[in-house]
């Protein structure tokens, strides 16, 4: 789905993140035994600290009706961390949120949710005597509208319910169980008018994205694969699309609604050595928090005698490296796998089918990787930088021997930086001594992390690689990218035999023998794709320029496009981030999801 769900959900909620980082909260929260109140009755409010704070997680109640914790982050280390580790930071920023960030990356929501964990280790809370998790999320501003815990209630039991309803109608619609007309009437009188009694409360941009979703079957049919890809924005990945199909909505609300009515009392918990732990639903989410799949007695027979397709992530030693993967559909269905991006490994080879059909028999595809040494930076050759990072004038790095910022951009737009050299700082941390590729010449120190910098060039074998350049890119018979050349488009995807050394970089010799830059502004590993053509949700312009400059056509909505490439905005400003464009006859239009959506 071209609109991100939870993203339009936290819009225009009283507390938003403003570069990463939210205001600091006061809550209310119930008082226990197990937390040391005042001796004086009257005075029922107590500030606590939380030594511990658990990871958010959801509620899932499976047909056989077992109720799971299921975490958001279930790649992370650990799903309890201490206030000290979760506070902790270095000369990179926070290192908690670092972590999260990298061993979470599917996760568009990590950066933000690691703010609110570190927003609560450092605030606490304020415990009130006989409040429940409804109280605690309206002093938490979760929905502006509501005015007391019952309107909290209400939100979170109509969304559990419009929510479910939905991912169980396009995951019965995938699976052939059901049509759009029958999903249409139950829509009519079942769902669409608690959220228009409800809109004051829920927001009118919720109800907007359901009618936009069931406006015509067309646009419904188109929406059903993007919403299964959603449900990691629920965190409910975890659930195979049969088991979407199961999902009760009358159940689920219920269970959201007991869920509100928890006493602070089992949310903060005094453990055996006198440290106080926060449940992990005090990180609050603006999304419902229980899910119920129908009974197994309740299941209507299914006709479906396919089996599924398990695909396997592991080493060439045989040992795993990421958890396994089942897809299920029906019998005769389509079904693709793709490799999985893992740091420090390279593809070896593939077993079994990558796409084909659902059958009567288990099928499996097993990706093998190979681990790869970390990329060795040398002097004189080049870096670029993959976050927002600082030029200092000292290898200590402070505010007074900061120089400069340099933005996060997008891969092709990325600053580029000379290493002329290496140090330390006081603290024994190594930096590049380096010169700034990007106009003015600077020279200066910034950080040698692997997380912030990367070699400019490809430093190991690909199979194949996409043309990223807007400009595209030129291949030549020889080895200095001199002689006859042949001209590749962006977006084409070209098939690589080997990489080879040229001075202090390297080139990828092609299946045709010629010669390409392994620069990694100009080309990308693997297969990297735009949408073909789009779709305006709303009158746009098109433009000259990739900054939205030089208005050259207004255009009414449901205007079709095709996409010939893209290109990023501010593309020469290193000191600004910058913003995805699609490029299309006459000039370029903005790529953001709320204007437009891929069409098939």
């Amino acid at each position: 789905m071209t609109i991100k769900i939870r993203r339009l959900i936290l819009t225009g909620l009283s507390l938003v993140l403003i570069g990463g980082v939210l205001s600091p909260t006061v809550v209310r929260a119930a008082t226990t035994d197990s937390v040391a109140t005042t001796s004086d009755p009257s005075n029922t409010d107590t500030a606590v600290t939380f030594d511990e704070i658990q990871l958010p997680y959801i509620l899932i109640t499976d047909s056989h009706g077992t109720t799971t914790k299921v975490p958001w982050y279930s790649e992370f280390k650990t799903q309890v961390n201490s206030r000290e580790k979760i506070l902790k930071s270095d000369e990179n920023g926070n290192i908690f949120a670092n972590e999260l960030i990298k061993d979470e990356p599917t996760h568009p929501e990590a950066s933000n949710d690691a703010s609110t964990l570190i927003n609560l280790a450092e605030s606490g809370v304020t415990l009130n005597s006989g409040d429940k998790y409804a109280d605690y999320l309206l002093s938490q501003g979760m929905y502006p509208g509501a005015k007391s815990s019952a309107d909290i209630t209400t939100a979170y039991e109509t969304l559990a319910y419009a929510y479910t309803w939905l991912f169980a109608s396009v995951a019965r619609a995938h699976l052939h169980q059901t049509n759009y007309t029958t999903i249409d009437k139950d829509y009519t009188s079942n769902v669409l008018p608690t959220l228009l009694t409800e809109e004051n409360i829920i927001g009118s941009n919720q109800v907007g994205m359901f009618k936009s979703i069931m406006s015509d079957e067309n646009t419904f049919n188109g929406e059903i694969s993007p919403l299964l890809r959603e449900t990691v924005e629920f965190h409910l990945e975890s659930l195979t699309v049969d088991q979407l199909a199961q999902l009760d909505p009358t159940a689920s609300k219920d269970a959201e609604t007991k869920l509100l009515q928890t006493p602070m009392t089992d949310l903060v918990t005094k453990q055996a050595d006198g440290s106080l732990l926060a449940d992990g639903l005090l990180t609050d989410s603006a999304l419902p928090n229980a899910y119920v799949l129908k009974r197994a007695a309740d299941q209507p027979a299914t006709t479906a005698t396919s089996q599924p397709v398990t695909v396997h992530y592991v080493d060439d030693q045989g040992n795993t490296l990421k958890p396994d993967k089942t897809l299920t559909g029906s019998l005769g269905d389509d079904y693709k796998t793709e490799p999985l991006s893992i740091d420090g490994y390279q593809l070896l080879n593939t077993t079994g089918d990558e796409s084909g059909k659902f059958t009567s028999s288990d099928q499996a595809v097993t990706y093998t990787y190979h681990k790869v040494a970390a990329d060795v930076v040398v002097k004189d050759s080049v870096v670029y930088a993959t976050k927002k990072i600082g030029l200092y004038g000292s290898p200590t790095f402070t505010k007074k021997a900061l120089k400069t910022t340099y933005a996060k951009k997008a891969r092709m737009n990325r600053p580029m930086f000379k290493v002329i050299g290496t140090a330390t700082s006081q603290n024994g941390v190594k930096r590049y001594k380096v010169t700034d590729l990007n106009g003015k010449g600077a020279t200066g120190y910034i950080t040698a992390n692997a997380k912030f910098v990367a070699p400019l060039y490809y430093t190991k074998n690909r199979t194949e690689v996409t043309v990223i350049n807007p400009g595209g890119l030129n291949a030549y018979t020889k080895k200095s990218l001199t002689g006859k050349k042949t001209h590749y488009k962006q977006g084409q995807v070209l098939k690589v035999k080997k990489i080879v050394s040229h001075n202090l970089t390297t080139r990828f010799v092609l299946n045709n023998g010629k010669y390409i830059s392994t620069n990694k502004k100009l080309v990308t590993a693997g297969k990297y794709t735009m949408p073909k053509r789009v779709q305006a949700k709303t009158a746009i312009n098109r433009y000259g320029t990739a900054n939205l400059t030089k208005k050259n056509q207004h255009f009414a909505k449901m205007t079709t496009f095709t996409v010939t490439g893209w290109a990023y905005s501010n593309a020469n400003n290193f000191h600004k981030g910058d913003t995805l464009r699609y490029k299309v006859a006459g000039g370029y239009i903005t790529a953001n999801a709320n204007l437009v959506k891929e069409l098939k």
